[in-house]
């Protein structure tokens, strides 16, 4: 079998986020879906894999999608999705077996209707320009948004708690005001208190803060007991001390890792302590060979991982076979409860049921498009591929 060319679709999905998918077709008639990060160009894979075999997805992840990161990823689900239905098989079956029929669903609630950085740059000198609180961001907010999620079936939710707000003494300065400090340990509490003791709830700073505050925080919420807190300060490759020192110094959990590809980046984190649950992003952390890879060096050190994802149902479905063969994998993040497309844009309607993903059991992804409904979400007189 041969690869004899690559199409995508323009980039669609609603104001907050985009998505471009992109099909690799053979000379056997089997296409495979995957997804193009970013919606960038595709002329360099079509370079690179024009000719070769889709089913030898190791050899193509080696030579050519690796140093594609996230882009490399997306066509290494087109290449499962190949394999599988040329054996007759899902997905998960290549990778092993699934060890689970379902996926664990948790729901990223956000923190308000802000999505791009247009809004939320406007949004921030506004808040701070009038001194008074955005209502999205008062805690009466974030908790009907909990009420509503845990009422669909979620048994695990996370917030974004680094938000724009009238507190903040110096905007280029990464410390916490006593005032945001005390908004964000009581709609912590107000979030724990509506949702009571058995639904799991994580916290999200994005890497908003310094050292001092960020362990200030940690600590004044141990007694909420959160699945995780995430990224309390920035990121860093290859100076994780600061992140370590948090973790040692606090017993509420640290998750970080959604920006890293590939699994050695995540190997220091967990030499150093310096987290207590990984989150590599499906696909952008390298597709199912890097994530396994991270899983299993995550298993060796006893943690668990809750992998980031952002991208579109056809990646989350690819996510979803992925997940289900991995030993320690607690939820999958769902980022998109407010786009009623990514439940509508596959043949397999409103995936998630109660806060969980069946895994498919049809060859490949397993999964079909629905093209009439993404073609009511193309730009105006765009084709589906080109």
């Amino acid at each position: 079998m041969k690869i004899t060319d690559i199409q995508k679709t323009p980039s669609f999905g609603a104001a907050c986020r985009h998505w471009a998918l992109l099909k690799i077709i053979t000379d056997e008639g089997i296409e495979g879906l995957g997804e193009c990060l970013g919606g960038q160009s595709i002329d360099r894979l079509k370079h690179a894999l024009i000719g070769e075999d889709p089913t030898n997805v190791n050899r193509l992840h080696r030579d050519h999608l690796w140093q594609m990161q996230g882009m490399g990823a997306g066509v290494e689900i087109a290449l499962w999705d190949i394999k599988g239905k040329a054996l007759g098989v899902p997905m998960c079956d290549l990778l092993g077996g699934k060890l689970r029929d379902k996926v664990r669903m948790y729901c990223d609630c956000h923190a308000g209707t802000y999505w791009t950085k247009e809004d939320y740059d406007r949004r921030w000198a506004e808040v701070r320009a009038s001194g008074e609180l955005d209502p999205v961001y008062e805690t009466g907010a974030y908790v009907a948004r909990a009420k509503e999620r845990v009422a669909a079936g979620f048994t695990a939710l996370k917030f974004d708690l680094d938000v724009p707000n009238p507190w903040k003494m110096d905007v280029y300065d990464r410390s916490v005001s006593r005032r945001q400090h005390e908004h964000i340990v009581t709609t912590i509490e107000a979030l724990r208190g509506a949702i009571g003791p058995y639904i799991d709830l994580s916290i999200d700073l994005h890497g908003s803060f310094n050292l001092i505050d960020g362990l200030r925080i940690c600590k004044d919420v141990e007694h909420l007991n959160l699945l995780w807190l995430e990224d309390p300060i920035r990121w860093e490759w290859g100076n994780v001390d600061a992140l370590a020192k948090i973790c040692m110094q606090t017993e509420t959990p640290i998750c970080t890792g959604e920006i890293f590809h590939g699994a050695k980046l995540f190997r220091e984190l967990m030499e150093k302590g310096a987290c207590d649950l990984l989150e590599p992003d499906i696909p952008r952390s390298g597709g199912a060979i890097e994530t396994r890879r991270i899983a299993e060096l995550a298993e060796m050190y006893h943690m668990s991982i809750a992998p980031h994802y952002m991208a579109s149902a056809v990646a989350g479905m690819a996510a979803v076979h992925i997940c289900s063969t991995i030993p320690n994998f607690l939820a999958l993040e769902y980022h998109s409860a407010n786009i009623p497309l990514w439940s509508s844009m596959l043949n397999l309607k409103n995936p998630i049921q109660d806060g969980y993903i069946a895994v498919p059991d049809a060859p490949g992804l397993g999964i079909e498009l629905d093209e009439t409904e993404i073609l009511r979400h193309l730009p105006e007189g765009s084709a589906l591929w080109s």
